[in-house]
């Protein structure tokens, strides 16, 4: 992850910190299905593909399987709006069906969004904002270890989130649809033809994109007013707590 884009991050939460009027701190956890490019497999005619399966040139597309999503996150609320900056570990999966044997693809990242969101009405929000990823793994289990063409990856990447977020006292629900900014490049990969069928492919150039459906809970919040501040123990219009 570049530095520059993370030191926005933290200058801005920072600053929103000494203007707030409520500060919530909690975890959340939930589900994903992500979106990645298609596979152009070579056939036999092309040169590439060598007594593949199928023998013409073939376009399979990704199938979607279900992920996960585990991490913790801040609100900075001002009235009705907030400023939200999570952390969240983010594994995903898709697989190519390919003619012998289903190829697996996996990703695992850190994802670090900061959003900006607004509340409509009592329990609903909506938000929207950046997310800068760090990616520790990607693979296709399909290539060749030691081929020439190696499966190569970037190790960040930028992405817009928008998202709705509905909240029941301590608990709450948002789903999240993520859009990747920059474009994954088109890749050759060498695929084993004995176990997969395809010899040598083509990922071809995609936007990932992802929808993510998680469940959180607020652990601490706390209200700043004229008289100092108050920490309760529930999420809106708690009545515990203890003032300083």
């Amino acid at each position: 992850m570049k530095v520059k884009p993370l030191f926005i991050v933290i200058l801005l939460t920072s600053f929103t910190l000494v203007r707030a009027q409520e500060y919530t701190f909690g975890i959340k956890g939930g589900i994903n299905y992500n979106n990645i490019g298609e596979l152009y497999h070579y056939g036999n005619a092309s040169g590439l593909g060598i007594n593949v399966t199928p023998n013409d040139d073939t376009v399979f597309s990704a199938e979607k399987e279900m992920g996960i999503q585990f991490g913790a996150f801040a609100m900075i609320a001002f009235d009705k709006f907030f400023i939200r900056p999570e952390v969240i570990y983010v594994s995903s999966k898709n697989n190519y069906p390919l003619a012998f044997k289903t190829a697996n693809w996996t990703s695992t990242k850190i994802d670090i969004p900061l959003l900006f969101g607004y509340n409509i009405f009592q329990p609903v929000s909506i938000y929207a904002g950046p997310s800068f990823s760090s990616i520790s793994d990607m693979k296709l289990d399909a290539v060749e270890q030691g081929s020439n063409y190696p499966y190569v990856y970037n190790k960040s990447s930028t992405s817009i989130n928008a998202g709705i977020l509905v909240e029941y006292g301590r608990f709450g629900i948002d789903l999240r649809y993520q859009y990747g900014i920059k474009k994954v490049d088109e890749l050759r990969v060498d695929i084993n033809r004995g176990i997969y069928g395809t010899n040598i492919a083509n990922l071809l150039e995609y936007n990932p994109s992802q929808i993510q459906l998680s469940v959180h809970i607020n652990i601490i919040k706390i209200n700043s007013d004229d008289r100092g501040h108050r920490i309760k123990s529930n999420w809106r219009g708690g009545k515990r707590g203890c003032s300083n």
